[in-house]
């Protein structure tokens, strides 16, 4: 899939999805008190129900957000939440949102692989952890996971809850005169969909060739929960239970086939949100302008980190306090000079075969090197001078 097939897809899933959150502009008011602090109190165990139990951790492959990326979504979380007026005390007689469902700026990030959903923690908990991180590490350096840029979309209030923020690749294209631009309609393969397959298929395949077995685990699910199942069952039939990878169910942008790419900034409690009516059509607004103010920025992908939590930080925010946490780069791209020199570059937009794209480089010319005779051919070479250029310019004319 080339990245401007992706984001095509991408775009229209988006929509959707932006199309269905302006159906959600009333939240219905909670009264009396009593009522009010019950749901709130609900909502608070919901979130920290893992945490709670106390005995189940989840393990996910994220992406930071760079500190100005993250300043950037601080700053339009704030301005699209204001109209809220909104409290972090659950006491709050307004609107109240948790502590715990506002992502801090610090732990914003981009959800890339949920290779182990919740599961029971076993005694040999951390080796499996850094067995699932090295195969994670495996994937990267075998497939050539280069860093890779992501794009800012659009910010939309999800089902009038979840506040995101949504990405796009960017890639290579060419135009009709061999200039190269770097953009949202790139030919090249999209890097998300390759990394989150390739990732999927190393925890999920076997290969004996280099005696890797699966690595995940998988559950029930009903047919009816799958998108393109091939066995619909009739109405009066009981639905068909497959088992499935988790890391295929659970992680986003696989079963939609969209490559949904996003960032959690908050999500609002709507059962329990204010003792009055809130109307949601400024926040709508307010998203708006957030994306065409911050649309098109970009972000570059290039550390994973490796995170086992036990939900401390609530439903969407893995960050704080894991239980296990690594960081992994992706491997470096390599710069090969003139001379035959290789070194590691972090340029994103180097050519791919040496020498490439160096006559358009502003400024002199590399020197031409002079070797006079065959005899001379292992000899160390000499530069040009002006004169000598000068002189053979003219014994050639």
């Amino acid at each position: 899939t080339t990245v401007e097939e992706a984001n095509k897809r991408r775009t229209v899933g988006y929509y959707e999805k932006t199309r269905q959150a302006h159906e959600q502009n009333l939240v219905p008011g909670v009264w009396p008190h009593s009522t009010l602090m019950a749901k709130r109190r609900q909502e608070m165990d919901r979130i920290m129900s893992y945490w709670n139990k106390g005995n189940k951790s989840h393990r996910t492959v994220i992406v930071m957000c760079d500190s100005t990326t993250s300043g950037l979504m601080h700053e339009a979380r704030q301005n699209i939440l204001r109209p809220l007026q909104y409290s972090t005390d659950i006491h709050s007689s307004g609107a109240w949102i948790p502590e715990l469902s506002i992502i801090p700026e610090e732990d914003m990030h981009v959800t890339v692989a949920i290779p182990w959903w919740w599961h029971t923690i076993r005694d040999d908990n951390y080796a499996l952890s850094k067995a699932l991180a090295a195969r994670f590490r495996q994937a990267l350096v075998l497939d050539f996971h280069h860093p890779f840029q992501i794009e800012l979309e659009r910010i939309v209030l999800l089902g009038g809850k979840i506040l995101v923020a949504l990405w796009r690749c960017v890639g290579e294209r060419k135009t009709e005169d061999g200039t190269v631009i770097y953009d949202r309609h790139g030919e090249s393969i999209d890097p998300f969909v390759k990394l989150r397959r390739e990732i999927v298929n190393c925890f999920t395949t076997e290969d004996p060739d280099i005696k890797r077995a699966p690595l995940t685990y998988t559950h029930k699910n009903s047919t009816e929960d799958l998108p393109d199942s091939p066995l619909p069952s009739a109405s009066n039939q009981k639905p068909t239970l497959l088992r499935q990878h988790t890391i295929e169910h659970k992680t986003p942008g696989l079963g939609q086939g969209d490559g949904f790419i996003h960032t959690t900034l908050c999500r609002l409690p709507l059962d329990c949100l204010s003792p009055h009516d809130i109307e949601l059509e400024e926040i709508h607004r307010l998203c708006r302008e957030a994306t065409a103010t911050y649309c098109g920025h970009r972000m570059v992908v290039s550390k994973f980190r490796f995170i086992e939590t036990t939900g401390r930080g609530g439903e969407s925010n893995p960050c704080i306090d894991p239980i296990y946490d690594e960081t992994i780069d992706a491997p470096s791209r390599l710069e090969v000079a003139h001379n035959g020199d290789i070194s590691e570059t972090d340029n994103l937009h180097l050519p791919k075969q040496p020498n490439a794209g160096r006559s358009s480089t502003i400024g002199a010319l590399p020197t031409v090197e002079k070797r006079e005779t065959i005899d001379g051919l292992f000899n160390e070479a000499k530069t040009l001078t002006e004169e000598e250029e000068d002189d053979s310019g003219h014994n050639a004319l």
